[in-house]
């Protein structure tokens, strides 16, 4: 017999936990609407190729067959289907373009670590500005969005995709090579990547350098330190641009809530330039994560630089104090009642929320105020 249970990765959300969702989801488009973005709903269902296309991992993907035996998939990302959105319907505009939304994604997550497959993403892409420029908008519109948690201590790492890259182009490692180093760095393992730097044939300092990678992380400070051990001055260039870019974060109020972490390695093949990630105590994972991605456009035939980034509304319901609730109306009456009921709930209804209840044990219509989180 099948059980009547939802997928694996994914669950019911009732009451309490949906209001405080679509609470959250409500405040979070309002700030999107105050930056200027315009929101945008793709298809649930992409073609495999567009994702394919974009270097997505293809264990991750749920794939599904349409009636011409074409490869479909769940779209299990929104920036890839936004930059489709982009290169397709507004391939004659030259001008910035600017999108939010908020829509469910799929991926297939690794059994046994709790994650969802089926999760919520409210974000926002902004097409046709490059850095620096578009990137100071980017992170002081996450770290606004941020600030609608109330009570909630919260920090956004900075990194940058090329820190690492470049250094491993520079010293022509292969690619097998680099993602090891990739893997024992973004993972922190201190040990491992001490005895597996040693084995590699570079000089002293080049060595030492991968081995502080893990360390240079945590208050903007570190940045300077980061100068020091940065060999080359492509290198040098990238951490004085992070350099600029948190002074200007500080000009504009967030000193409090930023890091750096020269460490990070991007989850998605396709950023290139800074990364960041957003924790929030108490949650072991980001909440939010985004980068910047000048190349992924030309895939789709219109070359644009772009930036962007997701907050995940699922793992932020538990530290939503939700200001949703609202005074409602509600009416009970009994059976040989209703239309008279039903007849002052319409009346009622043009300045309350009104909640129509039968109950056979009462004798006459009561009107009573409640609470509710109807929106």
């Amino acid at each position: 017999m099948i059980p009547f249970t939802t997928p694996q990765g994914t669950r019911d959300l009732i009451g309490e936990e949906y209001q405080k969702k679509r609470c959250l989801e409500k405040q979070l488009m309002e700030v999107w609407r105050r930056w200027g973005y315009e929101a945008v709903m793709t298809p649930m269902l992409e073609y495999y190729q567009t994702f394919s296309l974009a270097q997505m991992k293809d264990e991750e993907m749920y794939k599904i067959l349409d009636p011409s035996n074409r490869i479909l998939t769940l779209r299990s990302d929104m920036t890839i289907p936004i930059a489709r959105v982009a290169t397709s319907k507004y391939k004659d505009d030259t001008g910035a373009l600017r999108f939010c939304y908020c829509a469910n994604v799929f991926k297939q997550r690794e059994t046994m670590r709790g994650n969802q497959n089926e999760s919520t993403d409210c974000g926002v892409e902004l097409l046709g500005v490059g850095a620096p420029y578009g990137d100071v908008e980017i992170l002081a519109c996450a770290l606004d969005a941020l600030s609608v948690l109330q009570n909630v201590r919260y920090t956004l790492e900075i990194g940058n995709r090329n820190f690492f890259r470049t250094a491993c182009e520079l010293l022509k490692l292969d690619l097998a090579t680099s993602n090891h180093l990739a893997e024992l760095i973004n993972r922190k393992q201190l040990k491992e990547l001490d005895d597996y730097v040693e084995q590699l044939s570079l000089k002293p300092d080049k060595k030492q350098f991968f081995r502080q990678l893990p360390w240079m992380c945590g208050d903007v400070a570190i940045l300077k330190e980061a100068l020091s051990y940065s060999f080359d001055p492509r290198l040098q260039d990238i951490v004085s641009e992070l350099i600029h870019l948190c002074e200007q974060l500080k000009q504009l109020g967030f000193a409090e809530s930023i890091s750096v972490d020269l460490g990070k390695i991007p989850r998605m093949e396709y950023y290139t330039g800074i990364i960041f990630e957003a924790f929030v105590e108490g949650v072991g994972e980001s909440v939010l994560s985004g980068g910047r991605y000048d190349s992924l456009c030309a895939r789709f035939g219109k070359e644009m630089e772009a930036v962007g980034f997701a907050i995940r509304l699922d793992a932020l319901i538990p530290f939503v104090q939700t200001q949703c609730n609202q005074p409602s109306i509600q009416i009970t009456y009994p059976p040989h009642l209703q239309m008279e009921a039903l007849r002052k709930a319409s009346q009622l209804r043009q300045n309350h929320i009104v909640r129509c209840d039968m109950d056979p044990a009462c004798s006459e219509i009561l009107i009573r105020e409640v609470t509710s989180c109807y929106q």
